[in-house]
């Protein structure tokens, strides 16, 4: 768990330096050189590209372009709302195209053998399902806020709760979904 729990912070890698970096266009520049620098190593050392940061080299390359065309826009006072706009699609867009975005992450630490088992993808399934609600409760919290209908403090409260519930599901999911497949067997 704590090696897919690696993979998925070097995925958010950008987002942390991107919006530490003044002026925004460069900052994005350096979120979507970062995003394609793992992109490519992705997909060298895996073989395939994860969904959130194939999404993230679209989202810098964007976000770059209005920065450098739009620099009165202040693109930074949304960073959470992107975030979130992004992990919430990217979870949603997984599940949509049947590969979940967990099994993109988990497939990296676990044997070969292991990632066609029922099981394995049965707790995938559910632990993306639940992830991209969480996601979705962030992002409309994130939106609240946004529109100051929450203040900042109710809004970042409330992501964070979204957050370790999604993380008490990586904990707790896979047990069940365990639990409920060998009963299922018989």
């Amino acid at each position: 768990m704590f090696m897919t729990l690696f993979w998925i912070f070097v995925d958010l890698i950008p987002f942390f330096v991107a919006f530490q970096v003044q002026p925004p266009a460069l900052g994005f520049a350096i979120g979507f050189a970062l995003a394609l620098l793992i992109c490519l190593f992705q997909k060298k050392k895996f073989g395939e590209v994860t969904t959130i940061i194939a999404i993230k080299v679209f989202y810098f390359f964007c976000g770059f372009w209005v920065a450098l065309l739009f620099p009165a826009f202040r693109l930074l006072d949304f960073t959470q709302l992107f975030m979130y706009a992004i992990l919430a699609v990217a979870a949603t867009w997984s599940l949509c195209i049947k590969k979940p975005f967990t099994l993109q992450y988990a497939k990296k630490v676990v044997p070969a053998e292991l990632v066609s088992h029922p099981l394995f993808l049965a707790s995938n399934f559910w632990l993306t399902l639940i992830w991209a609600v969480a996601f979705g409760l962030s992002l409309i919290c994130s939106v609240l806020f946004a529109l100051a209908v929450i203040s900042g403090d109710t809004g970042v409260m409330l992501v964070n709760i979204w957050n370790i519930l999604g993380l008490a599901a990586t904990i707790f999911v896979r047990p069940v979904v365990k639990h409920f497949f060998l009963k299922k067997q018989g």
